[in-house]
């Protein structure tokens, strides 16, 4: 089912017993899982009989043990497992077999971050199979779109419509990150006030990751052309050639980072998603060799080599060139 599905159920009243959350977007499936708690169990229970286990740490027998436990206090009870993907299929089949047949005083909810999602995987496919099956992707701009503007309507906040883009672009239908930004606007612009594009430039944090992605993305794609009228129109926009640098330098190594499954920074995380289609672009040793260069090319920027753009010019042909071998 859809979130959308899912939401509508659970507010009606309805649960299924086994319920199985995946995708790119984290923090909505942490939301949803929230939602369903709340709905399910009495308020006065949600911190004593939701129950939250993690397959990638503990052991097998330690899930079906708690699993067995009946609760103290009410009734119901919701278990969470997050990393289920760590799990076996035959590790996975003998929780499912301990919930047949259902309880409807139980629900369990298992969760495969996005980073760690293979949809391939032998444990993939079986939990598709058997359990209600919830995929958390993008969020559509119509929908993020929606989102603003009820949040700022809440608090009489006016909000140009150029702002309103440049916002849905710097989420990319992050939800999580688009909530960080709306919560931010909000306290700048306080009840009654208005929001410009250039206050959502100003006050986001990934405004300046945005434009660096650009550059980035014409990069990794190898053209060279574009990745260079990017640069102009930065340098001409005011930025400074070391300050192009350092994001461009940070952007590659948090490439690298996904390339090889390592967690980005807690702030950067939602960009997890959008790196992945530039860190394909790439062999590992290529990002390596990346890493390389931009140690020579900090080198020369430190040692006061000038002209600094020649510096970035001839950093950005040398990646272009190892993407189109890619290619």
């Amino acid at each position: 089912m859809t979130p959308a599905e899912l939401n509508r159920e659970i507010e009606s009243g309805k649960f299924k017993p086994v319920y199985y959350f995946y995708g790119s977007e984290d923090y909505r499936m942490k939301e949803a899982e929230k939602k369903l708690v709340s709905c399910f169990l009495p308020k006065s229970l949600v911190s004593v009989n939701h129950i939250t286990l993690t397959a990638a740490k503990g052991k097998l027998q330690d899930i079906l043990n708690e699993l067995a436990v009946v609760p103290m206090l009410g009734e119901r009870q919701v278990f969470t497992i997050n990393d289920i993907q760590s799990l076996v299929p035959s590790e996975v089949e003998k929780i499912l077999s301990l919930l047949t047949p259902p309880d409807p005083n139980r629900v369990v909810i298992m969760i495969t971050p996005g980073a760690k999602y293979k949809k391939d995987a032998a444990s993939t496919k079986l939990l598709l199979k058997k359990t209600a099956e919830v995929e958390f992707g993008k969020v559509r701009s119509d929908v993020a779109e929606r989102k603003i503007i009820s949040s700022l309507a809440e608090h009489k906040i006016e909000i140009e419509r150029e702002a309103v883009r440049l916002l849905l672009e710097l989420s990319a239908g992050d939800m999580g990150g688009l909530t960080e930004e709306i919560n931010k606007l909000i306290n700048y612009a306080g009840d009654g006030g208005k929001i410009s594009r250039e206050d959502v430039a100003r006050l986001s944090a990934d405004y300046q990751a945005f434009k660096v992605f650009e550059l980035g993305d014409h990069v990794a794609a190898g053209d060279f052309d574009r990745a260079l009228a990017m640069l102009e129109n930065m340098l001409n926009g005011g930025e400074k050639e070391s300050g192009v640098f350092f994001w461009l330098s940070n952007h590659f190594q948090e490439l690298y980072f996904v390339k090889n499954e390592r967690p980005l920074p807690p702030f950067r995380k939602w960009m997890t998603g959008k790196y992945r289609q530039q860190a394909a672009r790439f062999e590992n040793g290529q990002l390596e060799d990346i890493i390389l260069l931009m140690s020579d090319a900090d080198r020369d920027l430190r040692g006061n080599i000038k002209p600094e753009k020649l510096v970035l010019e001839r950093l950005i042909l040398n990646i272009c060139r190892m993407a189109s071998k890619k290619a």
